[in-house]
């Protein structure tokens, strides 16, 4: 069975191969090492800079949150530009800065080092499905971002254990640094990638560039089904940007636990994580089949609404045990939806606006998380404790959901616009 699947899904790659999308899979894999690192070792970090939970919590926050108001420009240069060599400028940029998180020996330098180096992780959600839509043709779509999304979180996962292990040997400063070492070697990789040509794959015209971020951003919010993800990106941008983070701190100070025990947890996170893009990938693959795109929809909504419910759980039950396997839980919501989202956008946006629908999205995301974050679930950890305030976060969560399932009645529409080369306002 297993020889006849792969060999499917390598007939589905054809002509372009298995190159570009093992290469950029493994890049945004170890680029995710640094993120996983910081939440396992944010108790650690906090201690360290004698902050309160709710300062790391927001400097997770604003660090992971602030750089995504540069996706846009990014994406702007990214339907603009040579994509392969910007990816490969942004993973040194993200090396380097990842360094610099692990020596830094005040604050203030670590926080600008993450937020600099943010700017350059952001490839991995605006660039790179950019560049995956067009190196394969559209009946390869649900597979491969479904890959994508699977082995790059597989190999981040790695991250969160390692980081634990190095930490209770060799402390927190030397993790960061050991775990950016890979992110460089990917980069050689990549940058010996040639670019594709934009929306040959489907059989699209890219037509000219577009001249300024403002134009761009005037044809991508246009497109209906992309204003109504927005407002779901905001309300669950609060819960899933600094997720890690807000569990590690919970577990450390509810549940006391140190940091091979949260790097075990984590493990756990990331396991979930993986089942639920398998699952969303297939759930992504049978509406592809069927031709029901408009499901897409519905299917990354209800995966977010999910993640939300297992957020409430995990704050509410008494006991350890149950904790964890809510958080097990919630994250197949949390990464379960990605694949039928990205899918989605690459259906509904035409070739010469979508890094830029990506970059949009991450903004309205970000923007949630600072706000709602910032604002709302800071104070009340500080005032109610963190139980209260994560089962306002997932309600937050929850009603993000909710609204990205209601999209799927513009999809249609969105796609005859796309595929027609209509993007003009």
């Amino acid at each position: 069975m297993a020889p006849r699947v792969l060999k499917e899904f390598a007939d589905r790659l054809e002509p372009t191969g298995w190159v570009p999308l093992a290469v950029l899979v493994g890049l945004a894999g170890v680029q995710s090492f640094d993120l996983n690192a910081f939440g396992i070792l944010a108790p650690d970090i906090r201690h360290t800079f004698h902050l309160s939970v709710a300062s790391i919590d927001s400097i997770a926050t604003l660090t992971g949150a602030v750089p995504v108001v540069f996706s846009v420009h990014l994406g702007y240069w990214g339907d603009r530009t040579n994509r392969v060599r910007l990816s490969v400028l942004a993973g040194i940029l993200w090396g380097v800065t990842a360094i610099l998180t692990g020596v830094a020996p005040v604050l203030a330098l670590l926080v600008l080092a993450r937020t600099v180096g943010g700017v350059g992780q952001l490839t991995t959600e605006t660039v790179y499905p950019s560049l995956l839509a067009d190196y394969y043709g559209s009946t390869a779509l649900g597979s491969v971002f479904t890959t994508y999304r699977w082995v790059s979180q597989g190999l981040g996962l790695i991250g969160g254990p390692l980081a634990g292990l190095i930490a209770a040997l060799l402390g927190w400063r030397v993790a960061f640094v050991a775990l950016a070492v890979p992110t460089f070697a990917f980069v050689v990789l990549l940058q010996r990638l040639a670019e594709p040509a934009r929306g040959a794959s489907m059989g699209l015209s890219f037509g000219e560039p577009l001249r300024s971020v403002r134009e761009g951003f005037r044809r991508v919010r246009a497109i209906r089904s992309l204003r109504r993800t927005w407002i779901a990106a905001f309300l669950f941008g609060a819960g899933t940007l600094p997720l890690q983070t807000v569990l590690n701190n919970f577990f450390h100070d509810v549940y006391h636990l140190g940091d091979a025990a949260r790097g075990n947890i984590s493990l756990l996170y990331g396991l979930g994580g993986l089942f639920g893009i398998i699952y969303g990938g297939r759930l992504t693959n049978r509406a592809l089949a069927a031709g029901r795109i408009p499901h897409l929809a519905k299917i990354s909504g209800y995966l977010v609404l999910s993640c939300g419910v297992g957020i409430l759980v995990m704050s509410v039950v008494p006991f350890l045990g149950l904790s964890v396997a809510a958080t097990a839980a919630l994250t197949v919501g949390a990464f379960g939806f990605l694949p039928a989202y990205t899918t989605l956008v690459a259906f509904v946006a035409s070739p010469r606006l979508r890094a830029q629908a990506y970059g949009w999205s991450l903004l309205w995301y970000a923007l949630g998380a600072i706000v709602l974050q910032v604002a709302v679930v800071g104070p009340l950890i500080n005032g109610a404790g963190q139980r209260v305030a994560l089962v306002v976060l997932g309600v937050l969560v929850g009603a993000g959901g909710l609204v990205g399932a209601s999209v799927q009645r513009f999809v249609e529409a969105d796609m005859a616009r796309a595929f027609s080369g209509a993007d003009e306002v």
